[in-house]
């Protein structure tokens, strides 16, 4: 039995498994729900055993005014994470009250509450959640008050969604995220 693994095509490999019958049967009992397939499942193993990726899948917070790139940024990372998104500050702390994430990454200038005022009530309420924030008018004064925050980084738009992903790998590699 071969199995490829194929996640993003402009990314990754391809990895072709010589998996015996009786193996592959017992993954499938193992590892085959309704929403993961053999081959998700592999790559999961793989990647635990080299330590690049959590153990479970991380639920991630976009919260822009932007809907284009709210939606689009939601729609590249959801197969890696599962997504969720607010278009405003206030959106997102309701969103917080109600369930755990482990990175928000929120846009600084939102209508309503900031992106900097969400921040400083995350921190408050669940300091464990990791954030980076997205801005178009980037200064110094903005990104220290980001990290005194607790922002891990910052990103300018136009974000490219491959750095945003790259960025949320390094931010979730370094800390545990929820408890």
């Amino acid at each position: 039995m071969t199995a490829i693994l194929n996640l993003k095509p402009e990314t990754t490999k391809q990895l072709h498994a010589r998996i015996p019958e009786g193996v592959y049967k017992k993954l499938k009992v193992k590892g085959v729900s309704e929403d993961t397939s053999i081959q998700k499942y592999l790559v999961q193993l793989i990647a635990q055993s080299l330590g690049e990726y959590p153990t479970e899948e991380k639920i991630v917070l976009i919260v822009d005014d932007e809907a284009i790139l709210r939606e689009s940024l939601g729609e590249y990372l959801k197969d890696t994470y599962q997504v969720v998104t607010a278009g405003t500050g206030e959106e997102a702390l309701e969103l917080i009250e109600k369930q755990d994430f482990d990175i928000l990454v929120i846009d600084v200038r939102l209508p309503g509450k900031t992106g900097l005022q969400v921040l400083r009530e995350v921190k408050e309420s669940k300091p464990y959640i990791k954030s980076i924030v997205m801005t178009a008018y980037l200064s110094a004064e903005l990104a220290v008050e980001a990290m005194k925050l607790g922002a891990a980084d910052y990103l300018i738009k136009p974000v490219v969604p491959d750095n945003l992903e790259r960025l949320i790998q390094e931010t979730l590699l370094k800390g545990k995220g929820r408890h």
